[in-house]
């Protein structure tokens, strides 16, 4: 594991720079299950807030590091719809539909009908959630 400092306990604890995040934990390729775990814990930490530009890139890079590990060495899942996939990402991360739902700007009854495929993800819906949970929107479409 290549972290420099104790990961933070909470989101607001977390720096706010590009180059702080680094000192935190540095991204590079990841080589084992200890890497990944370090990486998952920030990434977890972070998805679900509002991040500034240096944020999001870090939170962006951790994630494609996470996902080109976990692609070359644990077996991949079948493709859920989005609304499945979403739904269980939510559970994860301990959010609600309703807390999603004011996260991109929506009424509960709506996440509500989303979440349970009743109604198909819009661009917006899709841009919004990939933006605020640091997801690949291909995931929501």
């Amino acid at each position: 594991m290549n972290a420099t400092k104790p990961i933070p306990s909470s989101f607001a604890k977390l720096p706010k720079t590009y180059e702080a995040l680094c000192r935190l934990h540095l991204p590079r390729t990841l080589h084992d299950e200890i890497e990944l775990e370090a990486v998952t814990e920030i990434i977890d930490l972070m998805a679900g807030h509002t991040l500034n530009r240096d944020q999001a890139d870090y939170l962006e890079t951790l994630a494609e590091l996470a996902e080109a590990y976990e692609s070359a060495n644990h077996e991949t899942l079948p493709a859920l719809p989005p609304h499945e996939f979403l739904a269980a990402h939510l559970e994860n991360i301990g959010m609600s539909a309703t807390e999603w739902g004011k996260l991109i700007g929506i009424d509960r009854s709506t996440a509500s009908r989303l979440l349970r495929g009743e109604r198909k993800f819009n661009t917006a819906h899709v841009r919004k959630t990939a933006e605020a949970l640091g997801l690949e929107a291909s995931l929501l479409i």
